[in-house]
This record gives C-alpha cells, structure tokens and sequence, in this order.
C-alpha cells in the first residue's frame, strides 16, 4: 500500500470473524458504493429531487450527467441517454444558463426519474477465475453511438457464472459517419476494454471471444 502512496487508516471487510471488528451496512471504495452485507458494487444515484420551478439548463444537464460517478460502466446503457442529449443540446448553440426547449426538458426529466431507481444495479465484488474462465467481448453501433463490454464466463461447482466486468459507451462525432466505420471503432474499444482487463488480470491466456453483428467490422 505504502507503495501506490495509499495512506491505509482502516480496514473494511464483510467477513464475519472475531478476530476482526464485524462491518456491515454499505461504505465507498473509490467512488463506488460497496454493499458489504451482499458482497456488491454498486453507483450512487441518490440525486435531490427537481422542482418545476427548476430551470432546465445545458449547465444543469451537464451537471447532473457528472454527477453519475460509474468507472465500470454497470450503468452505461443508461448513462448513454444524457450524452447524446447533450451533443444535441450543443447543435442548438444554446448558452450555459438558457433554457432548454421543452421537447428536451421531456427527455432529461424522463431520465432523471428513472436514474434514481438504478441503484437496485449491482455487479459482484469478487470474481471467482479459474481454468474454465472466458471473456466474452459485446460490442456494437448505431448512427448515435458505439458501445463494448466484456463479461466473464466461468464455471465454479458445476455453475455457469456470467459477471458484467467492465462496459464503455461513446457518442458518435457530429461528422456523419458509416455504420460500418462505427462498428470498427465499436470493435477498437472493446479490444482495448478486454486488453486493460487481461494486463490488469495478469492473465494473458485466458481465451477470448469477440462478438459483433458487423461481418465488415469482422
């Protein structure tokens, strides 16, 4: 810990031992909520509610997508939404604090309602790898946008395992491109995402699956 400057103050942990202070409940690691009871990470979304007297400015859209802290990417399809509204937001050369025509009003508070209830979304905090494990790597495209995530498939007792390991989304240019040159940067991202997790692993032999619907891509 000394060595990656971690000032370690004290320990959490959700298993049950005298030896140790028992913990229970939930605590933040990094950004991210830990359900120690259940072993699960999940995002906080436990935004103030918005009034309608609330103006609903660029300022304001660009503050509340921020706010959804998710370096894994559990919410991605989710936190998709706001990005693309607000590139539309940026074709309507509006200012910072002017408000927003109400069609777009609509969209950002029908995301906003159903953000809070995300929090139900959890993936496991521990994942089991043995010789049976696989990465499976999702990624595709649309004229809005290009997605990847990699899940790993393991088999533990008999039991197939799938767990959400990490999930990138990005917005596409407002240069008008292709659907095959998006399913292209589609695939670039997944086989960064599945790289920085082999090079994090320290497992380059895991064997490696790559699903796209673009044969061109392919």
């Amino acid at each position: 810990m000394s060595e990656g400057c971690f000032n370690l103050r004290i320990f959490e942990s959700n298993v049950a031992s005298k030896s140790v202070d028992k913990h229970s409940g939930e605590t933040f690691i990094l950004g991210i909520i830990w359900d120690l009871d259940n072993d699960v990470l999940k995002c906080c979304t436990n935004f103030d509610s918005l009034t309608c007297e609330v103006k609903i400015t660029k300022r304001l859209v660009l503050s509340m997508v921020q706010k959804v802290f998710d370096p894994i990417g559990m919410l991605a399809p989710s936190t998709l939404l706001p990005k693309l509204l607000l590139q539309e937001i940026w074709k309507m050369k509006k200012a910072w604090d002017q408000e927003l025509p109400q069609n777009i009003v609509n969209k950002f508070m029908k995301w906003f309602n159903e953000i809070q209830i995300l929090k139900d979304v959890t993936v496991p905090h521990c994942m089991k790898i043995d010789i049976f494990t696989e990465l499976h790597v999702f990624v595709d495209a649309s004229k809005g946008s290009y997605v990847g995530c990699v899940f790993a498939r393991s088999i533990v007792d008999s039991r197939v395992s799938i767990i959400l390991i990490r999930a990138k989304s990005r917005v596409a240019p407002l240069k008008l491109l292709s659907i095959p040159r998006l399913e292209l940067m589609a695939c670039c991202v997944g086989a960064r995402l599945v790289n920085s997790i082999l090079k994090a692993l320290n497992m380059q032999d895991l064997k490696v699956t790559l699903w796209s619907d673009s044969a061109t891509a392919l």
